[in-house]
């Protein structure tokens, strides 16, 4: 991940109303559209300049040539409008962050996340890195950042101990049937459809009453052994090319 500095110059005046809702709709969208990673982002006013620090997949994540037909008619109503930008200036590595996934033509693809990440939740099956949305089928780039939301509120929700609402988001989060899964199967359905790639998903897994156990389990859409001799990735202990699902032995017993 890279930081980048992002700058819009006003030409002509302009209510400071009108030009933070436009530029605000832009960063929504290069946000939706995988370009710049988080929610929060700060926009200061200097010199008749508006300046943004963000966050991006790639040194090149900024580039028109990921652009989405709402993107372009943005900057478009910013031209208009007498603001002249973006104007993009790489100013560093993200440090905090795991590093892009750098296959030109990933052999497959894993849906995961956490409340804690911000980066692409679809993920290289080679390298376990992240993929850029812009470098998805668009049809699933906002679905995805939207189904992003979701995961991470169930996981917070769960990491929290809310007892009365805690087992509800174990369920959306571990089980295979579950309306977040359920969602996240069908964009992985989509990915798979156009890009003709496999795409598996990973259920979370807590509880469990002993580490025996935990070996011994099952798949549970098709009920099939799908333990690995090697964790993939040092993370995943179960794994069903059928069903398309990746799992772990529970952390209660790691």
């Amino acid at each position: 991940m890279v930081v980048c500095q992002v700058k819009f110059v006003c030409q002509r005046e302009i209510s400071l109303e009108q030009a933070q809702t436009v530029i605000s709709e832009l960063l929504d969208e290069l946000r939706y559209n995988g370009q710049i990673l988080g929610r929060e982002f700060a926009l200061t006013l200097t010199n008749q300049a508006f300046v943004c620090h963000l966050v991006c997949p790639e040194q090149d994540a900024m580039d028109s040539k990921y652009f989405t037909p709402i993107i372009e008619e943005i900057v478009a109503e910013l031209k208009d409008l007498g603001i002249a930008g973006p104007y993009i200036e790489v100013t560093g590595l993200e440090s905090q962050s795991d590093f892009t996934d750098v296959c030109q033509s990933p052999k497959g693809y894993i849906l995961y996340s956490t409340f804690v990440q911000s980066c692409s939740p679809i993920r290289c099956s080679e390298h376990f890195m992240p993929i850029p949305l812009y470098k998805l089928p668009e049809v699933v780039r906002k679905p995805l950042i939207k189904w992003q939301e979701s995961q991470a509120a169930c996981d917070q929700l769960q990491m929290n101990e809310l007892s009365e609402i805690e087992a509800v988001m174990l369920e959306q989060l571990s089980l295979p049937n579950s309306q977040l899964s359920l969602k996240g199967r069908e964009l992985l359905d989509q990915i798979e459809s156009i890009t003709g790639r496999p795409c598996f998903q990973y259920l979370y897994r807590v509880g469990g009453d002993s580490f025996e156990q935990e070996t011994t389990r099952r798949c549970p859409s098709c009920d099939s052994h799908w333990r690995v001799n090697k964790p993939l990735f040092g993370l995943f202990d179960f794994k069903c090319d059928s069903c398309k699902l990746l799992s772990n032995i529970s952390w209660n017993w790691q």
